[in-house]
Order: C-alpha cells, then structure tokens, then sequence
C-alpha cells in the first residue's frame, strides 16, 4: 500500500507542475531534484532496516519542504500523509504523532515563506487531519493483521502440543500393553516351562519326544514375547521433528525455514514439550518484536546427546537487550532442564539465539 498507492500519489502531485512548468529553470531543476529523490526514498522504503528509516524520512521531509520553498502548488501535503502512513507501520503511536505533528509545522512554516501565513493557515490542518486519518487507519489495519498472525500462531502451537501428546499418549500405552504381555502371559510360560521340564523328567520313553517339542516351543514363544517388548521399550519417545513442522507450517509471517534431524525423537515429553514451546517463542519474537520477513530454524541432536536448537531472523535488531516475558520464561524452562541459552543481537544485524537441552535416551 505505501509503495505502490504512495508512488501514484507522489505522481499525481507533480502533475500540475509538469502540466504548467512556466518557473525559472533553476527553480525547476531543484523543485525536480527534491521531487525525485523524495520518489526514490519511498520506493526503497521496505528495503530499509529500522535506522535507516529514520534518516530516509527525515530526508522526506525536507524533500517536501524544498517542493513548497521552490514551487508550492498547494498539493504537497499529500506527501506527507505518505510518511504518515510508513510512521504507523514503524513507529510507536507517541512517536508518530509527535513527527506527525512536526512535519506538519514544518510544512506550515514552508507555506508561509513561499505564499503567506493565511494561505499556510488554510492548507497545513487539513493536512494535518488527513495525516491522523491514514495514520489511524493504517494502524488498526497492522493490529488486525497482527491479531490473524496471532490467532494462527497459536492455532499451530495447539496443533503441535495436541500432536505431542498424542504422540506420547500412544507410545505409552503400547509400552503399558506390552509389559502387561510380558508380565502375565511370560509368567505363564515360565511356569508352563517348568512343567514341563518335570514331566520330562517322569514320562515314558515313547512321550518324551513330544514333551522336549513342546517345553522348547514354550521356551521360544517367551523369548520372542521378550524380544518385542525390548522393542517396543526402544521406540519410546515422541517425534519431534513432526511437532515441529506442524507448528510452522501456517506461519503466516515470518517466513520460517526450519531444519531438523531427520527422525528426531526424545525420550522425555518434557523435554519435547520445552523444544517445541522455544520454537514457539522464537517465532512469535520473530514476528512481534524484530519485524523479520525470514526466520532460520535448526534442531539437532550433538553427539554428547544435547538438543542445540539454533535460530536467526533478518530482523531490525537491537544494541541492548531487555529480555521480556517470553524470553525469561524460555530461559526457565531450559535451564530448569539443566540447559543453556544463548542470544546475539545487534541493530541492524537481527536475532540469533541458540538453546542448548541435554536429554539422556535421545536418537
């Protein structure tokens, strides 16, 4: 919306200056320098990290007041409400309104030199009332958009915990079946096989084949009952490289990358439960506070047996951090499993963090 809409609308105020270009040359040469960089500034505006947004619409500023300065044609407060609508993308409500409100002066002032104080009287408010309707406008638009984000962001988390748990649901109820298998019917045998043995022992010549046939059926039949709860008891453990990929697989922005250990499963649901709620945190972080249109995911398992779950976004960064709610409690939950965790960040350079949860059983 801003550079496509902005980019008509900064045409169509030029318009009449190209219609009707009677000034002198060098007026018009610096009218059009001012007017095309504050085109360029616009059009590079999403390519900007967050610093430098400041710098280019500051620059916008004094773009629209050379235009008015040089050849005011009444129109060119419609510029300003295209820095309005980038403040509300950008910047806190205070700050906005406080540049909102000083451009305005700015361009009242500008008004005033070129024409008179009554013509700046008659053009900067509304002006101004045009700058606080986009602005508002352009606001509650990014807060709906951000509440579908939310809204889908938790929808995947619930998906994957509701898939974790099943997961883990399911693995322990065949362990449970299992071990009851081996418990009652490895119990019987046992005994069966002692039995026979005995009968063995007293039979006649002519039934002890059949005997020794059967005593080493039963002997087989509990071997096998123990091979397969040995391997029911190894594939215990949730997959969470599936929970995982659900819970970014609506991601509506950033857009995730994620890369896991093929078949990564643990041993503990907690610990499964931890991994996935950092995932969690680290895309709602991504997405709320660093304005990152990508963000880069891995989780792999050391050969010491250490989850390392490692990310990075493209985001604006910041020089000090404050770690807020979401990353204290990210920070509870893995050390509490005797884990670590690990941030890096500077403006202009994004968010990289990395968690480290040692799990015993792991494969």
């Amino acid at each position: 919306m801003v550079r496509y809409g902005g980019l008509a609308v900064w045409l169509m105020v030029g318009v009449p200056l190209l219609i009707d270009h009677a000034a002198a040359a060098d007026r018009m040469t610096g009218w059009a320098v001012a007017f095309v960089t504050f085109g360029v500034v616009l059009a590079l505006h999403d390519n900007l990290t967050a610093r430098e947004r400041v710098a280019a619409r500051a620059l916008e500023v004094a773009c629209v007041v050379a235009v008015v300065l040089l050849l005011c044609n009444g129109f060119e407060g419609a510029l300003l409400v295209l820095i309005a609508m980038q403040l509300a993308r950008d910047e806190t409500r205070r700050t906005a309104l406080i540049w909102i409100g000083v451009q305005t002066l700015l361009l009242f002032a500008a008004i005033s030199f070129h024409w008179t104080p009554r013509a700046a009287l008659m053009l900067a408010p509304p002006y101004l009332g045009f700058q606080l309707l986009v602005f508002f406008l352009v606001e509650s638009v990014g807060n709906e958009r951000e509440a579908r984000n939310e809204i889908a962001r938790n929808n995947a988390e619930l998906r994957a915990m509701a898939q974790l748990l099943a997961d883990s649901s399911r693995l322990a109820e065949r362990l449970r079946i299992a071990r009851d298998l081996h418990d009652s019917a490895g119990h019987h045998l046992g005994a069966l096989s002692l039995h026979l043995e005995a009968a063995l022992q007293r039979s006649d010549p002519s039934a002890r084949q059949s005997i020794a046939t059967a005593r080493a059926l039963a002997s087989s039949l509990l071997i096998d009952i123990r091979a397969m709860v040995a391997e029911t008891a190894s594939q215990e453990g949730v997959d969470l490289e599936e929970a995982l990929r659900t819970l970014v697989a609506d991601v509506p922005r950033p857009r995730v990358h994620l890369s896991v250990s093929e078949g990564l499963r643990v041993d503990d649901p907690e610990r499964g439960h931890v991994v996935v709620r950092c995932a969690q945190e680290i895309v709602t972080n991504a997405a709320k506070h660093s304005k990152a249109e990508n963000l880069w995911i891995s989780v792999a398992e050391s050969m010491d047996g250490v989850l390392r779950i490692e990310a990075r976004d493209d985001g604006a960064g910041v020089d000090s951090l404050i770690e807020g709610f979401g990353l204290r409690g990210m920070r509870s939950r893995v050390e509490s499993l005797g884990g670590e965790l690990r941030i890096a960040t500077s403006a202009g350079s994004g968010f990289g963090l990395t968690a480290l949860v040692p799990q015993s059983g792991s494969r």
